[in-house]
């Protein structure tokens, strides 16, 4: 098996990072209900999600993970109570969302919405999206994602929390101490709340 190298990202891997996490998310459940069922909307709409929300905000903390010299996996975290948008930042991102998404946004604003209630409000990381290139899946990099990141946040003695809506992701993250606190079913798609306690 090829050594996984994981680090922090630097700003010319942002592109492609998004490029990436695009990819791997263009199956996931809820970003198909986004996106009407069309697996290239439901990519185009979460590269441009990372891109200007998630891996840009200055906020995240984003790691990479490397095999054989390619740019394979994403995790992205931010720490409460900078998890969530402020209603600032959502205004602002507003015309980007419509250009991308179009009639798919009021169905990703409830996903947003229903997502947003079940943050807890306490001192945490909030960790996600997690994500690894189609053509690089099954070589442990998400795993080694999770482990580099929780290393730090154990070494923080701080909670995590992320959310799921694939069960065998639910399984994984159960593998790493997290456990299902809460369950919504969120255009129609069950997703998991989970929790991991500070080490």
């Amino acid at each position: 098996m090829s050594v996984v190298t994981v680090r922090r990202i630097t700003p010319a891997e942002m592109d492609e990072a998004s490029r990436i996490v695009g990819l791997a998310f263009a199956l996931n459940p809820s970003n198909l209900a986004i996106a009407g069922g069309n697996r290239d909307k439901a990519a185009r709409i979460m590269e441009h999600a990372a891109r200007t929300l998630k891996l840009g905000n200055t906020a995240s903390h984003v790691l990479v993970a490397e095999r054989e010299g390619e740019l394979a996996g994403v995790l992205k975290a931010a720490e409460w109570p900078h998890c969530q948008m402020t209603v600032r930042e959502k205004i602002k991102s507003v015309p980007s969302q419509v250009r991308t998404m179009g009639f798919g946004l009021p169905r990703a604003l409830k996903v947003v919405g229903g997502r947003a209630k079940h943050e807890p409000h306490k001192p945490h990381w909030h960790i996600g999206p997690i994500a690894v290139h189609p053509h690089q899946q099954g070589y442990g990099i998400g795993s080694a994602l999770l482990t580099a990141f929780l290393a730090n946040v154990d070494r923080q003695q701080v909670p995590a929390f992320l959310q799921a809506d694939v069960d065998r992701n639910v399984v994984l993250y159960e593998r790493f101490g997290f456990r299902v606190v809460s369950q919504e079913a969120i255009l129609g798609i069950n997703t998991s709340f989970m929790w991991r306690d500070a080490r």
